[in-house]
């Protein structure tokens, strides 16, 4: 049976609310890529620079970091749907006004109200689904998940690139417009045709909504009176527990801790990631003079190279073992990005963003897994917690860092920047874990459940 059929026949096996979740995570999906290769660009084509790109990220993150803690209490109070479906109508509301309103105050305003309800997304989606599927449903059904959603990225990038294109060959999309519409859409043909491509991106995602109105879940609360009727204590407990965890860990925890030094990692990827990622796409625009079709068919390249190399991620770790096969692609993968940055070839790095990105990112599964197998059982909530808190806090400073470096000093510095913070975080990794047990050759991790974490390419 090959593997295409064996995830459609696991699919049909999955609980009706995990089946339908899937299906509105793929239809954004799509959305997802179309804003993934326009934005920045449709910024740009305003008038802004990468300082107040970097700003509205940075404010964006700041946002979804306030809210993550609430999100997680709103979980013990509210339905999966009824968090889900009030986080998308917010994320709509903000997305509409970061495309419409162009003003800095707006943008930042729609940045900030995108991040609060992507926190509320991003929180409930491991709970939701853990919920909704059995322990052996759960490690095809978050693997099915990603897949999924990465295949429909690939598709929207691919469209995102396209769009804008065709948009500016439509002589009646590009004529001038009344004064009672210059509010809605902006007048260079440029920046109009990113935005009614990032128009039709927001029209794409509308039917992403319908299955989660199909959703059907039991209220939290009447799960909780229903384990309180059989343990009082267990509630209260519970809720203390996670106080309890940060009250004792600074007693107990040294700087060459496990925890301790997988958070320094994150620091590390975190922000270099901040610093780079999130201006790849007008590095290859406005720099090397791609096409945004070009840059589109580029970075779902990249992504389609990404999930093959993945697939190859748990025969590595047979073969060379799980430290080994987190940091032996992710060091090659970094001189192929300083070459990207030295370049002014548009060919040359087009060839090596692809291959960069899937040498690195080949191993978040495994990273995902070993993360969680470096700390106690007991421990691995407030560590899952604390690798997301560093690395979105770190990604939210670098990135309004390399905007302003970028502005500055060009983008040969970030390059650099971000080569040197990876490369501290491999030998952070390896000089603590490179040997020993935590070297030792094990079972594919796609067997062990997943657990959520940054992407960290």
């Amino acid at each position: 049976m090959s593997l295409t059929q064996h995830y459609i026949q696991q699919f049909g096996r999955f609980q009706r609310n995990a089946r339908l979740y899937l299906i509105s995570n793929a239809l954004s999906g799509i959305t997802l890529g179309i804003l993934q290769v326009l934005y920045n660009l449709y910024l740009i084509a305003l008038g802004y620079h990468t300082d107040f790109i970097g700003l509205i990220l940075f404010v964006g993150t700041i946002g979804g970091g306030l809210a993550i803690f609430p999100a997680g209490l709103c979980i013990d109070r509210f339905t999966g749907k009824s968090i889900l479906i009030w986080a998308s109508v917010l994320v709509g509301i903000a997305g509409a006004g970061q495309i419409l309103l162009r003003t800095p105050f707006f943008l930042l305003l729609s940045a900030f109200m995108a991040g609060i309800g992507g926190a509320f997304i991003l929180v409930v989606n491991a709970p939701f689904l853990a919920r909704n599927s059995t322990p052996d449903e759960r490690s095809h059904l978050f693997s099915l998940n990603i897949v999924l959603t990465l295949i429909m990225t690939v598709i929207g990038e691919a469209l995102g690139g396209i769009l804008p294109i065709w948009f500016r060959s439509s002589a009646w999309l590009m004529t001038p417009l009344p004064p009672w519409l210059h509010w809605a859409l902006t007048q260079p043909p440029l920046a109009r045709s990113y935005q009614l491509a990032l128009l039709v991106a927001g029209i794409i995602v509308v039917p992403s909504f319908i299955p989660l109105f199909m959703l059907r879940e039991t209220p939290p609360a009447q799960l909780e009176r229903r384990a309180s009727t059989a343990s009082p204590a267990a509630a209260l407990k519970a809720r203390l527990s996670f106080l309890s965890e940060w009250r004792k860990l600074p007693l107990q925890m040294l700087l060459t801790s496990p925890l301790a030094v997988m958070i320094g990692i994150q620091i590390l990827i975190g922000t270099g990631a901040g610093l780079l990622l999130p201006y790849f796409n007008v590095y290859f625009v406005q720099h090397l003079g791609a096409s945004s079709a070009l840059f589109g068919a580029i970075d779902a390249a990249a992504n389609t190279l990404n999930a093959l190399l993945t697939l190859l991620a748990p025969w590595l770790v047979l073969r060379i073992g799980k430290v080994a096969a987190l940091v032996i692609p992710r060091v090659i993968s970094l001189p192929i990005m300083l070459f990207i940055g030295i370049t002014s070839s548009l060919p040359l790095a087009a060839t090596l963003y692809p291959l960069r990105q899937g040498l690195m990112d080949m191993s978040q599964g495994i990273l995902q897994v070993f993360s969680m197998e470096v700390v106690p059982a007991h421990r691995r909530g407030l560590a899952n917690s604390s690798y997301q808190a560093a690395y979105q806090i770190m990604w939210a400073l670098g990135a309004s860092l390399g905007g302003l470096l970028i502005a500055r000093v060009g983008y040969l510095a970030v390059f650099i920047c971000t080569t040197i913070l990876y490369s501290l975080a491999l030998m952070l990794l390896w000089t603590r874990f490179g040997h020993g047990r935590w070297q030792e050759p094990a079972a594919s991790p796609l067997q062990s459940e997943h657990i959520e974490m940054p992407s960290n390419s």
